[in-house]
């Protein structure tokens, strides 16, 4: 019973909704902390700019397989429904149901 509520929890904290928020705040936080450290809030460190860096790289590379997964899942719910479509006209074609 628990690992199954802990199973659907973790389903919801990874869903690709989730994923598109940590995306852009890995983006705007590699953003904001150089941006801090040019008005001197910060001291420029090679561990900073290091941290920065994988911040953005990662905010990227998260967003753009996100992306593509819901571009994919769109793909699929379009083709499948245009199967359906085409499979209720050649059924309409024929009349024998009629």
């Amino acid at each position: 019973m628990l690992a199954g509520y802990m199973m659907n929890a973790m389903k919801n904290l990874i869903s690709p909704n989730n994923l598109i928020w940590v995306g852009i705040a890995f983006v705007t936080l590699g953003f904001v902390l150089p941006f801090l450290t040019v008005l001197g809030v910060f001291e420029s460190t090679f561990l900073l700019a290091l941290v920065t860096f994988l911040l953005q790289l990662g905010g990227i590379i998260i967003g753009v397989i996100v992306t593509a997964e819901k571009a994919m899942e769109g793909r699929r719910k379009y083709q499948n429904r245009k199967k359906k479509e085409e499979k209720d006209e050649q059924e309409s074609e024929t009349g024998w149901m009629e």
